[in-house]
């Protein structure tokens, strides 16, 4: 009897071994294929973190690109603008050195127009008022 207690013992010492070995193996298994699961992660991460990067430098790029050529045609357009306006400035003293009393005249009536138009009659502006509200009845 002692020996059949003896040879249970050892078969279940021996399961034991066995179902150990087996656990600590799947467990080893498991293990890795967590690792190489989060290494394939993390590789794809800084794969499409290239991949954005490199869509984001492009970007970048283009938008310097069209920045530049907007620069420059608002810098040609200020160019071309001055150089009009000097010219005009020069006609126009040229005018007026040539035609003092022509130059003088035309000043006159501009400013008399002006003033006519900023400070016309109060009755005017009551007529104007009315027509104005008239229209929107």
């Amino acid at each position: 009897m002692i020996k059949n207690i003896e040879r249970t013992k050892d078969g279940m010492d021996s399961l034991i071994d066995r179902t150990r070995d087996a656990v600590v193996g799947v467990a080893d298994r498991a293990e890795s294929g967590v690792e190489s699961a989060a290494e394939r992660v993390v590789e794809r991460a800084h794969e499409a973190g290239e991949y954005v990067r490199d869509g984001a430098k492009t970007a970048s790029r283009g938008a310097h690109r069209r920045l530049k050529g907007a620069t420059k045609a608002i810098d040609r357009g200020y160019t071309q603008a001055r150089g009009d306006l000097s010219r005009a400035a020069t006609a126009a003293t040229d005018y007026v050195t040539e035609n003092p009393g022509k130059a003088l005249l035309l000043a006159a009536s501009t400013g008399f127009v002006l003033g006519m138009l900023v400070h016309r009659p109060e009755r005017l502006r009551e007529r104007t008022k009315e027509k104005a509200t008239d229209e929107r009845v």
